[in-house]
């Protein structure tokens, strides 16, 4: 056997087991196999220091990565807030509703992922599109909310976040991750406050 063919035996084996490697990883954090390409994924975590909610509150937050072997770009905003300079990305929070058999937007979880995306408000100024590119590996934050506090959900529904990936607000050309079972949601006659990204 040439040393040619040898070598080509090893890459294709060192491949495999990163491959292997990765989804092992990917479902061991997240419960599922992922795809190469962007893909979304939500994390909980939770705190006992969130306004308007009594004990331990859950706090979804979704991101974005590329894992795939080549840069991927999507659309997303670059602005400055209150000085610093962040990024924005376009999305928005959805319910699936069990009568319609369709998932719904949730408007309560819609400030800066649809409704305000990109533009200028408070202390968000220079707001610019731009597209970014993501390298094999990268991670972009996209949003985060807490049904406790923010409202939109009851108790054992489901939820999503659905990313705009030419942040255009076009259906047809969206990520979404695994969706989130709610367990919390506002006690009765609490007023739902908003949660900064």
């Amino acid at each position: 056997m040439s040393r040619i063919r040898k070598a080509g035996i090893l890459l294709a084996i060192c491949c495999f087991l990163g491959f292997t490697l990765q989804e092992l990883n990917h479902f061991c954090h997240y419960g599922h196999l992922v795809l190469f390409g962007l893909h979304a994924d939500v994390v909980v975590s939770t705190s006992d220091e969130l306004l308007g909610v009594d004990g331990t509150g859950k706090i979804y937050h979704a991101s974005v990565t590329n894992y795939g072997i080549l840069p991927t770009a999507m659309v997303v905003c670059d602005y400055q807030d209150s000085g610093i300079h962040e990024t924005m990305v376009n999305y928005i929070v959805e319910r699936w509703d069990r009568q319609s058999g369709r998932w719904k937007s949730v408007p309560e979880w819609d400030d800066y992922g649809s409704r305000l995306f990109c533009r200028p408000s408070f202390e968000v100024t220079e707001t610019h599109r731009i597209r970014l590119r993501l390298w094999p590996g990268q991670r972009i934050r996209v949003g985060e909310g807490v049904p406790a506090q923010r409202g939109g959900f009851h108790v054992g529904d489901d939820g999503r976040f659905t990313i705009f990936l030419q942040a255009d607000g076009n259906g047809s050309n969206v990520i979404s991750p695994t969706a989130f079972r709610v367990d919390q949601q506002p006690k009765k006659g609490a007023i739902p406050s908003e949660v900064s990204h």
